[in-house]
């Protein structure tokens, strides 16, 4: 079953063509990679598809649904999830804190979620399982500042699954990565596909995004050729 239907999907920022008619479609439970050079479209597409970049033309539909021109907080409420989307805090926070942010994102926003008292037993709960999931428990009071590049990118999954995604769309997760650290990210992302989740992750090089994809894609100049 498709989960996402992207039908001639184009973004243009000025005179700038981000996408150009881009058109595929992703099956429930698949992990497929979208690879291309710098400039060849793929932080394009992740947020054309999560709503960051508005549609000229074209259309997204989401599990049966017409989505097309929703804003990035009401695709995430449905379920379509960027990895990223709830920013950190500027100022020194812990851990453990920005993941509340993230699991009161979709019902207060970002702003009242920011001014949010410490959230309750159960939000407390919800973070420590999604800390325990990401092999952040050790971690959870440390500063986000303090952070390895390994940790950084479990914590960023953490943020994700926060707003429990049906499609978590990822960009660049293991090619930003040491290759020594790679191996344990698509350990996660495979497990996040386990848990019911489709991925759709970009990756500049095919060979690293074969270890976690079943089908690789390929962009240029914001359209699939390959």
């Amino acid at each position: 079953m498709k989960i996402l239907e992207v039908v001639g999907l184009t973004c243009r920022v000025g005179a700038v063509t981000l996408l150009d008619a881009l058109s595929f479609t992703i099956e429930e439970g698949e992990i497929l990679a979208l690879c291309g050079p710098a400039g060849s479209g793929k932080t394009a597409a992740v947020h054309g598809l999560s709503g960051g970049v508005p549609a000229e033309s074209g259309r997204l539909i989401f599990d049966g649904r017409e989505v097309t021109g929703l804003r990035p907080r009401e695709l995430a409420q449905q379920g379509l999830v960027r990895g990223g989307l709830v920013p950190s805090p500027r100022w020194s926070v812990t851990i453990a804190e920005i993941v509340a942010l993230a699991v009161l994102w979709p019902r207060l926003g970002l702003v009242a979620s920011l001014t949010a008292k410490w959230p309750d037993a159960r939000v407390r709960s919800r973070v420590a399982a999604l800390l325990e999931r990401v092999g952040l428990s050790a971690h959870a009071r440390r500063r986000h500042a303090d952070l390895s590049l390994i940790d950084l990118a479990r914590l960023r999954l953490a943020q994700a699954l926060a707003l429990r995604p049906r499609l978590l769309l990822l960009d660049e997760p293991l090619g930003v990565l040491p290759p020594d650290d790679r191996p344990a990210i698509a350990a996660l992302i495979s497990e996040i596909r386990a848990f019911g989740a489709t991925v759709l992750v970009t990756e500049r090089e095919p060979a690293v995004a074969k270890t976690v994809a079943d089908r690789v894609a390929v962009l240029a100049r914001g359209a699939l050729v390959a």
